[in-house]
């Protein structure tokens, strides 16, 4: 009797994947939904059945649901961890959590170097980030990795615009560091011409007291001739006897 309970367990496992997976595979992810809930649900689903249930759930805009599906299998996903961490990535990506993807996507390179995907998502999501130029060792890297890749005119394109961008910003600093360096030149010429003027200041300064001191002392000398002038003998007026 139990074997035949295991059995049947069994067998309605099996048919919930299998039968979740063909819904899946045919684009109906809302119908293949339950089934494939029903085989994740069992004690010994396979990874596959996991898979199939986190991206049913990113085509149908459930992603806090398919980001706890990827997270729960990651540390056991074994061979498929690369791929695991990958769609955990997008996860977030599609939530513009890219800093999150930016993790996932590191993890899935680490798991394996030469996924491809991995490389190219990382780079959007590092652009997004203001990465700059650890985007452009991605997106250069995806292109060796997948030299046929149908988006490699768009990367390239996009290579292009992000180098006439770096060009012309470092044309932009290089103008206006010499420009301040042009100012500053500028004002260091005049601080030295206004210190080589200030002792000829000084000395006209000085020859302006000279001159002022001087007309003070002729004008003293004409007051003490006039004060003199004015104090000769008086007239008394007396007529003289005869």
């Amino acid at each position: 009797m139990a074997v035949c309970l295991t059995g049947g367990l069994l067998f309605a496992q099996n048919n919930n994947f299998k039968q979740g997976e063909l819904l899946f595979l045919q684009n109906k992810p809302e119908e293949a939904l339950a089934y494939l809930e029903a085989a994740a649900a069992a004690p010994d689903a396979p990874l596959q059945a996991y898979l199939y249930l986190g991206m049913a759930y990113q085509q149908l805009n459930r992603p806090d649901e398919a980001a706890a599906v990827y997270t729960k299998i990651l540390p056991n996903a074994g061979d498929s961890a690369a791929l695991v961490a990958y769609s955990l990535g997008n996860v977030y990506y599609g939530k513009g959590d890219f800093a999150s993807a930016e993790t996932c996507y590191t993890r899935a390179i680490d798991e394996d170097a030469s996924f491809a995907p991995a490389y190219l998502n990382r780079a959007n999501a590092r652009l997004q980030t203001g990465e700059v130029d650890l985007a452009v060792a991605d997106y250069t890297y995806y292109l060796v990795l997948d030299s046929d890749s149908p988006q490699r005119s768009r990367i390239e394109a996009a290579l292009a615009i992000i180098q006439k961008a770096e060009d012309e910003a470092a044309a932009e600093k290089q103008r206006k560091a010499e420009e301040e360096a042009a100012v500053l030149a500028q004002t260091q010429e005049r601080e030295r011409q206004a210190k080589e003027s200030i002792p000829a200041i000084l000395a006209t300064l000085q020859s302006m007291k000279d001159i002022a001191a001087a007309m003070k002392a002729e004008d003293g000398a004409d007051s003490a001739l006039d004060d003199s002038s004015a104090s000769g003998p008086a007239d008394t007026g007396a007529e003289e006897s005869p």
